[in-house]
């Protein structure tokens, strides 16, 4: 079912030098649960990647992290800027958040960003 509320994988980050290129050129947006690296790519479309260490929790802990952000980005997709390189990297508090409070925090990240509107 295609469709503007979908993550294909030619919107995911995978391979570790794409990472690496958002780290090192990307603008860092900070706040208590996530960091988010921003990096502008005109031409190469939108893209996400997440990254939740050991130190957030177990594999079920983190999985549910890494299954919030994919949920936020998803639904919030059709709103955000077209050529943005996106890595949002999870910190310990985000174990403690449920989709609401992960979904309001993020969204607040990236409208200060500037890569979501409304």
């Amino acid at each position: 079912m295609p469709g503007d509320y979908t993550f294909p994988r030619s919107e995911r980050i995978l391979h570790s030098a794409e990472f690496e290129r958002v780290f090192g050129q990307g603008a860092k947006l900070l706040c208590g649960a996530f960091v988010c690296y921003v990096d502008r790519q005109t031409g190469q479309g939108r893209k996400l990647g997440c990254v939740v260490s050991r130190r957030v929790g177990n594999a079920v802990v983190r999985n549910r992290v890494k299954r919030n952000i994919r949920e936020v980005y998803r639904l919030h997709r059709p709103d955000l800027a077209v050529d943005v390189h996106l890595v949002v990297v999870a910190r310990q508090a985000a174990a403690r958040m449920r989709y609401g409070e992960c979904a309001e925090a993020l969204c607040r990240l990236l409208r200060k960003g500037d890569v979501l509107r409304g």
